[in-house]
Protein backbone atom coordinates (compact mmCIF):
# COMPACT_ATOMS: atom_id res chain seq x y z
CA UNK A 1 0.00 0.00 0.00
CA UNK A 2 2.99 2.25 0.50
CA UNK A 3 3.19 3.01 -3.24
CA UNK A 4 -0.42 4.24 -3.38
CA UNK A 5 -0.36 7.93 -4.19
CA UNK A 6 -3.27 8.62 -1.85
CA UNK A 7 -4.01 8.32 1.86
CA UNK A 8 -4.85 4.90 3.25
CA UNK A 9 -5.56 3.72 6.77
CA UNK A 10 -5.50 0.39 8.53
CA UNK A 11 -8.92 -0.15 10.04
CA UNK A 12 -10.92 -2.68 12.05
CA UNK A 13 -9.37 -4.29 15.10
CA UNK A 14 -5.83 -3.53 13.97
CA UNK A 15 -6.64 0.21 13.95
CA UNK A 16 -7.77 -0.09 17.57
CA UNK A 17 -4.55 -1.89 18.49
CA UNK A 18 -2.40 0.64 16.61
CA UNK A 19 -4.14 3.42 18.53
CA UNK A 20 -3.62 1.66 21.85
CA UNK A 21 -0.02 0.76 21.02
CA UNK A 22 -0.49 -2.92 21.86
CA UNK A 23 -2.13 -6.09 20.58
CA UNK A 24 -5.32 -6.62 22.58
CA UNK A 25 -6.76 -9.71 20.90
CA UNK A 26 -6.31 -12.21 18.08
CA UNK A 27 -7.13 -10.82 14.64
CA UNK A 28 -8.63 -12.86 11.80
CA UNK A 29 -8.02 -10.38 8.98
CA UNK A 30 -6.42 -7.12 7.88
CA UNK A 31 -8.61 -4.25 6.72
CA UNK A 32 -7.49 -1.11 4.92
CA UNK A 33 -9.55 1.98 4.03
CA UNK A 34 -9.00 4.05 0.90
CA UNK A 35 -11.18 6.91 -0.32
CA UNK A 36 -13.42 5.80 -3.19
CA UNK A 37 -12.10 8.71 -5.26
CA UNK A 38 -8.61 7.12 -5.07
CA UNK A 39 -9.66 3.59 -6.05
CA UNK A 40 -8.05 3.50 -9.50
CA UNK A 41 -4.58 3.72 -7.95
CA UNK A 42 -5.12 0.38 -6.22
CA UNK A 43 -4.53 -1.75 -9.32
CA UNK A 44 -1.10 -0.21 -9.87
CA UNK A 45 0.06 -0.35 -6.25
CA UNK A 46 -1.31 -3.88 -5.72
CA UNK A 47 -0.34 -5.39 -9.08
CA UNK A 48 1.16 -8.47 -7.37
CA UNK A 49 -2.33 -9.31 -6.02
CA UNK A 50 -5.49 -10.53 -7.71
CA UNK A 51 -8.20 -7.98 -6.85
CA UNK A 52 -11.83 -9.03 -6.53
CA UNK A 53 -14.82 -6.90 -5.66
CA UNK A 54 -17.62 -8.01 -3.37
CA UNK A 55 -21.06 -7.28 -4.80
CA UNK A 56 -23.31 -7.28 -1.72
CA UNK A 57 -26.48 -9.35 -1.61
CA UNK A 58 -29.56 -7.13 -1.83
CA UNK A 59 -30.73 -8.08 1.67
CA UNK A 60 -27.39 -6.99 3.15
CA UNK A 61 -26.91 -10.12 5.24
CA UNK A 62 -24.89 -11.88 6.39
CA UNK A 63 -22.07 -9.36 6.92
CA UNK A 64 -19.08 -9.43 4.57
CA UNK A 65 -20.84 -11.81 2.20
CA UNK A 66 -21.76 -11.31 -1.39
CA UNK A 67 -20.76 -12.33 -4.86
CA UNK A 68 -16.99 -12.24 -5.35
CA UNK A 69 -15.96 -11.31 -8.88
CA UNK A 70 -12.85 -9.99 -10.62
CA UNK A 71 -12.32 -6.24 -10.43
CA UNK A 72 -10.99 -5.19 -13.81
CA UNK A 73 -8.36 -2.43 -14.08
CA UNK A 74 -10.03 0.86 -14.95
CA UNK A 75 -13.45 -0.24 -13.68
CA UNK A 76 -14.94 2.37 -11.35
CA UNK A 77 -16.72 0.86 -8.38
CA UNK A 78 -19.88 2.58 -7.18
CA UNK A 79 -22.07 1.90 -4.16
CA UNK A 80 -23.23 -0.56 -2.99
CA UNK A 81 -19.83 -2.12 -3.83
CA UNK A 82 -17.42 -1.00 -1.11
CA UNK A 83 -15.11 -4.00 -0.50
CA UNK A 84 -12.18 -5.34 -2.51
CA UNK A 85 -10.35 -8.52 -1.56
CA UNK A 86 -6.64 -8.80 -2.39
CA UNK A 87 -5.44 -12.36 -3.04
CA UNK A 88 -1.89 -13.66 -3.32
CA UNK A 89 -1.20 -16.04 -6.21
CA UNK A 90 -2.69 -19.51 -5.66
CA UNK A 91 -4.46 -18.48 -2.43
CA UNK A 92 -8.19 -18.93 -1.87
CA UNK A 93 -8.40 -16.62 1.16
CA UNK A 94 -7.69 -12.90 0.82
CA UNK A 95 -4.43 -11.53 2.16
CA UNK A 96 -6.37 -8.42 3.17
CA UNK A 97 -9.49 -6.40 2.36
CA UNK A 98 -9.71 -2.84 1.09
CA UNK A 99 -12.81 -0.83 1.97
CA UNK A 100 -13.76 2.18 -0.10
CA UNK A 101 -14.78 5.22 1.93
CA UNK A 102 -17.20 7.86 0.75
CA UNK A 103 -16.33 11.54 0.68
CA UNK A 104 -17.41 14.92 -0.56
CA UNK A 105 -14.82 17.66 -0.80
CA UNK A 106 -12.82 17.54 2.42
CA UNK A 107 -15.35 15.44 4.37
CA UNK A 108 -15.52 11.70 5.00
CA UNK A 109 -19.12 10.41 4.81
CA UNK A 110 -20.43 7.37 6.69
CA UNK A 111 -21.91 5.20 3.94
CA UNK A 112 -24.55 3.73 6.25
CA UNK A 113 -25.85 7.20 7.18
CA UNK A 114 -24.65 10.09 4.98
CA UNK A 115 -25.74 12.57 7.66
CA UNK A 116 -22.68 11.47 9.67
CA UNK A 117 -19.47 13.14 8.52
CA UNK A 118 -15.99 14.04 9.67
CA UNK A 119 -13.26 16.21 8.16
CA UNK A 120 -10.90 13.95 6.21
CA UNK A 121 -8.02 15.64 8.05
CA UNK A 122 -9.36 14.09 11.30
CA UNK A 123 -10.33 10.63 10.06
CA UNK A 124 -6.97 8.99 10.61
CA UNK A 125 -3.63 9.10 12.35
CA UNK A 126 -0.18 9.08 10.79
CA UNK A 127 2.22 8.29 13.63
CA UNK A 128 5.86 8.97 12.83
CA UNK A 129 6.77 5.57 14.29
CA UNK A 130 4.12 3.42 12.72
CA UNK A 131 1.36 2.67 10.28
CA UNK A 132 -1.51 5.02 9.33
CA UNK A 133 -4.77 4.01 10.96
CA UNK A 134 -8.40 5.04 10.95
CA UNK A 135 -9.64 7.09 13.90
CA UNK A 136 -10.95 4.68 16.56
CA UNK A 137 -14.30 6.48 16.79
CA UNK A 138 -14.95 5.70 13.10
CA UNK A 139 -13.86 2.09 13.58
CA UNK A 140 -16.19 1.72 16.56
CA UNK A 141 -19.08 3.27 14.64
CA UNK A 142 -18.76 0.55 12.00
CA UNK A 143 -18.42 -2.13 14.70
CA UNK A 144 -21.60 -0.93 16.46
CA UNK A 145 -23.77 -2.58 13.80
CA UNK A 146 -23.01 -6.27 14.41
CA UNK A 147 -21.70 -6.45 17.99
CA UNK A 148 -19.69 -9.61 17.60
CA UNK A 149 -17.50 -10.58 20.56
CA UNK A 150 -14.45 -8.91 18.96
CA UNK A 151 -16.44 -5.68 18.49
CA UNK A 152 -17.34 -5.59 22.16
CA UNK A 153 -13.70 -6.22 23.12
CA UNK A 154 -12.55 -3.39 20.86
CA UNK A 155 -15.14 -1.02 22.35
CA UNK A 156 -14.19 -1.97 25.91
CA UNK A 157 -10.49 -1.36 25.17
CA UNK A 158 -10.76 1.76 23.01
CA UNK A 159 -13.66 3.80 24.34
CA UNK A 160 -11.93 4.85 27.60
CA UNK A 161 -8.97 6.09 25.55
CA UNK A 162 -11.03 8.42 23.32
CA UNK A 163 -10.68 12.13 23.95
CA UNK A 164 -13.80 14.14 24.78
CA UNK A 165 -14.37 15.26 21.17
CA UNK A 166 -14.05 11.71 19.83
CA UNK A 167 -16.41 10.39 22.52
CA UNK A 168 -18.98 13.07 21.73
CA UNK A 169 -18.73 12.43 17.98
CA UNK A 170 -19.09 8.65 18.45
CA UNK A 171 -22.02 9.01 20.84
CA UNK A 172 -23.85 11.35 18.43
CA UNK A 173 -23.11 9.10 15.44
CA UNK A 174 -24.31 5.94 17.21
CA UNK A 175 -27.45 7.70 18.43
CA UNK A 176 -28.26 8.81 14.86
CA UNK A 177 -27.54 5.38 13.36
CA UNK A 178 -28.55 2.98 16.15
CA UNK A 179 -30.87 4.80 18.60
CA UNK A 180 -30.87 3.16 22.03
CA UNK A 181 -27.67 1.19 21.28
CA UNK A 182 -26.13 -0.52 24.33
CA UNK A 183 -22.84 1.39 23.93
CA UNK A 184 -24.57 4.73 24.53
CA UNK A 185 -24.70 3.89 28.24
CA UNK A 186 -20.89 4.18 28.34
CA UNK A 187 -21.05 7.87 27.40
Amino acid sequence: MGSLRAPFYFSGGWAIDLHLGRVTREHHDIDVVVMRRDQLGLHECLKQFSLKKIVPHPDGMPPNRGTIVEWRPGELLELPVHQINAYRANQSEPAFQVYLAESSGDEWIFRRNPEIRMPIARMGFYPLWGLPYLAPEIVLLFKAKYLEARDRIDFKNASPMLNIDARRWLSDAIEKTHPGHEWLKAF
